[in-house]
């Protein structure tokens, strides 16, 4: 296999628990270096990882590394910069979501890394659970007929306290719809075609001036919940809800479940059980029955993971550094890319401007 040198660009808890470990089952794949400008933190990464090469400025990193590719995992304000800075040091690019702070950034964005022409991909992570690629394959076979309606729901309950960056527009761009929204935004899209038009609601009920530990900082500025109704292009129509302070069924107390209604069937995903659906078809008395993920959507091609070892809720989160190195290798696009990020961040504009204004809004084409 073609070697492939990458670097990371912030070290923080998702790159911990998804692209490092998801990078280092890959077969030559070498992580290069690391950038993290909090000392104490690049020091504990360097330790736990054994990585030689480690850097506090992204300048000095591309200078010295000179890797293959990146993966940007930062706070999302400055996703834009560290993907300009990487393009031009001729890299293929793994971003965080969501892609920019607003639907102009991203645009920026995508032109900017398609006239590179490298691979730039999306950490859409939810694309690649086995559920997901069952349900994906269940559309498009034709299994459920035409889609009249979908619900999709991310509920979480993160208590009152503060939760760092992602709690400041200036940082995150929003709150939970650019950082659970935009997931279900993709993999919506993603099985059910574009979004053509919205109407959504945010709140905001918490300050969240205090840490876990009694420290003050400033007050969120950002929404706690979320929610939309959706136009899909097909004549579908879609029911979207997410929150922060809203108890899910789930065994960790939150849930993230995906619902498709159609002529034929109706099929259902949840996070927490990512190696089964429920399948029902259409009609009344026909009730949801639990079936298994055939082996064949359990894992990406190719895939170096074995399904069935580790915490089902996030090894199949590793496929996604998969697609990725095959997308560099295979000298082909990544699967989900910037395009991707783009269109759901062209959604979540509509959806904040809808609620600002108390109206529907047609999104871009």
């Amino acid at each position: 296999m073609q070697s492939v040198r990458i670097g990371l660009i912030g070290v923080g808890g998702i790159c911990a628990a998804v692209h490092y470990p998801g990078l280092s089952l890959i077969p030559d794949v070498e992580v290069a270096g690391i950038c993290e400008p909090n000392d104490a933190l690049r020091a504990q990464r360097q330790q736990e990882w054994g990585i030689a090469h480690v850097y506090a400025d992204s300048e000095t990193f591309f200078h010295e590394v000179k890797p293959d590719a990146v993966v940007i995992a930062t706070p999302n304000k400055f996703h834009r910069e560290l993907i300009l800075e990487a393009l031009a040091n001729g890299c293929h690019v793994l971003c965080e979501k969501p892609l920019g702070l607003d639907y102009a950034e991203t645009v920026q964005i995508y032109n900017a890394a398609k006239a590179a022409g490298v691979v730039h991909m999306m950490a859409f992570t939810y694309r690649f659970v086995p559920g997901m690629n069952f349900l994906r394959h269940l559309v498009q076979s034709g299994e459920l007929g035409e889609i009249r309606h979908a619900r999709f729901q991310r509920l979480q309950d993160w208590g009152p306290f503060a939760i760092g960056w992602r709690q400041y527009k200036e940082m995150a761009g929003s709150g939970e719809l650019g950082d659970m929204g935009i997931h279900r935004l993709d993999f919506a899209q993603d099985l059910l075609g574009p979004i053509v038009a919205v109407c959504g609601a945010v709140r905001q009920w918490e300050e969240r001036t205090r840490t876990h530990d009694g420290q003050t900082v400033p007050r969120q500025d950002v929404e706690d919940w979320v929610a939309w109704l959706a136009d899909f292009e097909s004549g579908a129509t879609g029911v979207f809800e997410m929150g922060k302070l809203t108890k899910g069924y789930g065994p960790d107390g939150g849930h993230d479940l995906a619902e498709i209604n159609g002529s034929k069937a109706s099929a259902v995903y949840r996070l927490h059980t990512p190696h089964e659906v429920s399948f029902a078809k259409a009609g009344r008395g026909e009730v949801y029955q639990t079936i298994p993920v055939p082996e064949e959507f359990l894992k990406r091609p190719g895939s170096p993971r074995t399904p069935g070892e580790g915490d089902p809720v996030r090894a199949f989160r590793y496929d996604q550094a998969w697609e990725f190195a095959s997308a560099i290798r295979e000298g082909r696009d990544a699967v989900p890319s910037f395009y991707d990020g783009m269109r759901a961040q062209a959604v979540a504009d509509a959806i904040l401007e809808s609620a600002g204004e108390r109206r529907w809004v047609d999104v871009p084409r």
